[in-house]
C-alpha cells in the first residue's frame, strides 16, 4: 500500500475546531500538503498547514453561497488530490458547489440530527449535499443508521478517536486524599444537562454531609455560567463547586485525571460521539452518562461506566453514590474502559481508517473497492 507522502489533500472545515486540527496536523505529519479553507481562524493547527481563510460580508448561513468563486480559486492554485468537507450543512454546501472531485463528506451531529428538521427546505439541502460527495463518513455507527434517511450509500465509520500516550492514567497528589471528585468537561449550554449534575450533586452532598468530602468540578464555558452558577448557589453547593471555564485540550489529561468519576448528563435525543466520556475512560476514569443514543456506544453499561435516565438527577445521584461506596467497582470500571478505548477509539488506529480509505480513493490500493453502495455502515 502506497504512502500519502506529498499527496494535496484539501479541508473545508471549521479551523478553530479542534477535531479538525486533529485531522489536519496528522495528515501533515505523515508528509501530506495540507490545506484547510475556513471562515474562522485556525487554533491549534500545525504551522505547517496551510489555512485559507475565506472573507465574506455575510454572518449567516448564506454565507457558504457567496464565495464559490473565491473557493473555486484556490483549489485551482492548490491543485489537491482530495477535497474533505466536514459538517454536512454550511462547509457541505460549500464543498458541493464547489463541484470538485474526488470530494469526501463527514458528518459531525447536528447536520443531520438537527439541521434537516428547521423545514423541508433544510431537508432537502442536506440530502443534496450527502448526494453530492463521493464517500460519506460518520463518527458512530448510531450516527450513520440515522444519516441513512438522507443518503443510501455506504457510510464509513471514522471515528474522532483518542491519543491514549496522551490521555492515560497518571498518579497525581490529591491536594484532599479523601475527596471524591465528580466532574464534566463541557460546554454550558443547556443540551449538556450540567443543571442536573448541579441538583445531582446536591443531592449527593446532603446524603454524604458529615462523612464524605465530596467536590464538583466544571470545565467550560457557556452561555449558561451565570444561570448555572446562581443554581450551584440556590442547591446550597456553591462551596462545593467549581467552574473553571475553558480548559485548553493539553490540560485537559492532567484534569480528568483528578477526578473520581466523569459525568455526562445530556439531555439531548442523541449525539454524535462522546468525545469526553471517551477522554475520561482512556484516563481510567469511570463514567456516569444519560440514556443518549450516540454517546451510549462509547460505554459499556455496568462495565466501564453507568447509564443512567435523562433529566433523572435522583437517579444520577445513585449511580453516582455506587461508585462513592465501592472503590473496587469503581477502579475495575475504570481498567476496563481504557481496554475499551484502546481496542475501538486509540487515535492512530481512527486515523488509519482514514488513511486507507484515501489511499483507496487515490488508487494506492486496488484490492478495495470504495465505491460500491450498500444501504448499512462500514466498519473501514
Amino acid at each position: 500500500m502506497r504512502a500519502l507522502k506529498s499527496t494535496r489533500i484539501c479541508y473545508l472545515a471549521n479551523a478553530s475546531d479542534p477535531h479538525t486540527a486533529k485531522w489536519a496536523n496528522h495528515f501533515s505529519s505523515k508528509g501530506c500538503e495540507v490545506h484547510v479553507v475556513s471562515f474562522e481562524d485556525a487554533r491549534g493547527i500545525s504551522p505547517n498547514v496551510v489555512v485559507h481563510k475565506l472573507s465574506t460580508r455575510w454572518r449567516s448561513s448564506l454565507r457558504y453561497f457567496t464565495v464559490t468563486d473565491e473557493l473555486k480559486r484556490i483549489i485551482a492554485e492548490v491543485q489537491p488530490a482530495l477535497l474533505h468537507a466536514h459538517y454536512a450543512a454550511g462547509y457541505g454546501t460549500l464543498g458541493r458547489l464547489a463541484r470538485f472531485h474526488p470530494y469526501i463528506l463527514s458528518v459531525w451531529g447536528r447536520d443531520v440530527f438537527d439541521v434537516p428538521t428547521k423545514s423541508p427546505l433544510h431537508r432537502v439541502l442536506i440530502k443534496r449535499n450527502l448526494g453530492s460527495a463521493n464517500y460519506v463518513c460518520s463518527t458512530s455507527r448510531f450516527m450513520a443508521d440515522h444519516t441513512h434517511q438522507y443518503y443510501k450509500g455506504l457510510i464509513r465509520l471514522t471515528p474522532f478517536g483518542v491519543d491514549c500516550s496522551k490521555f492515560m492514567p497518571c498518579n497525581l497528589q490529591a491536594s484532599e486524599p479523601d475527596e471524591f471528585v465528580i466532574g464534566t468537561v463541557k460546554r454550558l449550554e443547556e443540551k449538556y444537562g450540567i443543571e442536573y449534575l448541579i441538583r445531582c450533586f446536591a443531592l449527593l452532598s446532603e446524603k454524604y454531609k458529615g462523612s464524605k468530602k465530596l467536590r464538583l468540578v466544571v470545565a467550560g464555558e457557556g452561555s449558561l455560567k451565570g444561570k448555572l452558577q446562581r443554581l450551584a448557589r440556590e442547591c446550597g453547593v456553591e462551596e462545593l463547586t467549581q467552574f473553571l471555564g475553558f480548559v485548553p485540550n493539553e490540560r485537559v489529561p492532567q484534569l480528568l485525571n483528578s477526578f473520581s468519576v466523569f459525568v455526562a448528563l445530556s439531555i439531548l435525543d442523541s449525539e454524535s460521539f462522546g468525545v469526553a466520556v471517551v477522554e475520561a475512560s482512556a484516563c481510567e476514569i469511570p463514567v456516569v452518562i444519560s440514556n443518549v443514543p450516540g454517546m451510549c456506544e462509547v460505554v459499556q453499561a455496568g462495565i466501564t461506566g453507568l447509564v443512567v435516565p435523562r433529566r433523572n438527577p435522583e437517579a444520577a445521584a445513585e449511580a453516582i453514590s455506587t461508585l462513592i461506596e465501592n472503590e473496587g467497582l469503581r477502579r475495575g470500571m475504570g481498567t476496563a474502559g481504557r481496554k475499551f478505548v484502546i481496542q475501538n477509539y486509540e487515535w492512530s488506529e481512527n486515523a488509519s481508517r482514514m488513511e486507507r480509505l484515501y489511499q483507496s480513493i487515490l488508487g494506492f490500493d486496488r484490492a478495495v473497492n470504495p465505491g460500491r453502495v450498500e444501504l448499512t455502515c462500514s466498519n473501514y
